[in-house]
C-alpha cells in the first residue's frame, strides 16, 4: 500500500525509471525514424503504388509505436526503485510502497535466455496474503508455479533487464540472507504479465482475480 516513510538515508537507491528510459532510447529512436522515413516517401513521391503505401503505413506504424515509447518512459523516468533495512521499495513521484523483508518467504533473480540476450526480474514471494490492488504494486502481481514447495503461488515480479547486477547486490546486502534463493534459470516465455491490467480489473473489465 501507499506508505507516508521513505527510505533509510543509506539505501542503496536505484533509478528504475531513468534506466529504462535510456536503455530504451536507442530503439526508440530508430523506430521514429521509420516514421520520419514513412513520411519522407509520402511527401517526396506522389505517385506511390500499392505496394509503395504499404511500405508507408509499415513505417509510419513503427514511427508512431517509437513516440508512444518515448512519452510511456519519459513519463516514467522518475519511477525509483531503493532497499534498505525494512524492505524493497517503489516510489513514483511522492508516493512510496514497501515491501517489508520480514513479510517474504524467498527472494531472488530468474533469469532466461533471448535470442543472443537474456531477460532478468526480481522475485520477492511473500509470506502472508497480498493485495492484488495495492495502487502502487499491483503491477508486479504475478499468478505462477512457486519456486519449491512452501512458497505462495502469488509473488511480486519486477523486470531489471539492463540492471540485473545492481539488484543482484543491493539484495545480498540487504535481505536477510535465509531468504535469499539465487538466480535461477526459467523459461522464456515465464515472465507473464501483470495479475490485473489496472486496479480493480482483468483485462480491463471488473472481473475475478485471473487464476
Amino acid at each position: 500500500m501507499i506508505f507516508d516513510g521513505r527510505p533509510a538515508h543509506d539505501a542503496t537507491v536505484l533509478r528504475y525509471g531513468l534506466r529504462r528510459f535510456l536503455h530504451g532510447l536507442v530503439f526508440d529512436v530508430a523506430a521514429i525514424s521509420f516514421g520520419v522515413a514513412g513520411i519522407w516517401m509520402m511527401v517526396g513521391d506522389g505517385d506511390l503504388r500499392v505496394g509503395g503505401w504499404t511500405c508507408v503505413a509499415v513505417l509510419l506504424s513503427g514511427g508512431a509505436v517509437g513516440v508512444v515509447q518515448v512519452v510511456l518512459h519519459w513519463r516514467a523516468r522518475r519511477w525509483v526503485t531503493a532497499f534498505d533495512a525494512t524492505g524493497f521499495w517503489w516510489i513514483r513521484g511522492e508516493d512510496a510502497a514497501v515491501i517489508s523483508w520480514d513479510s517474504l518467504a524467498a527472494v531472488g533473480i530468474y533469469w532466461a535466455r533471448r535470442g543472443n540476450g537474456s531477460v532478468h526480474t526480481v522475485e520477492l514471494c511473500p509470506s502472508r496474503e497480498i493485495d492484488r490492488d495495492d495502487p502502487l504494486l499491483w503491477q508486479f502481481v504475478r499468478d505462477t508455479a512457486p519456486l519449491r514447495s512452501g512458497l505462495p503461488r502469488l509473488r511480486y515480479r519486477v523486470s531489471v533487464d539492463e540492471s540485473h547486477q545492481a539488484y543482484e547486490k543491493a539484495l545480498r546486502q540487504w535481505a536477510p540472507p535465509e531468504l535469499w534463493f539465487g538466480r535461477k534459470e526459467q523459461p522464456s516465455s515465464y515472465r507473464g504479465k501483470p495479475d490485473r491490467t489496472t486496479p480493480g480489473t482483468v483485462n480491463g473489465r471488473p472481473n475475478e482475480p485471473t487464476r
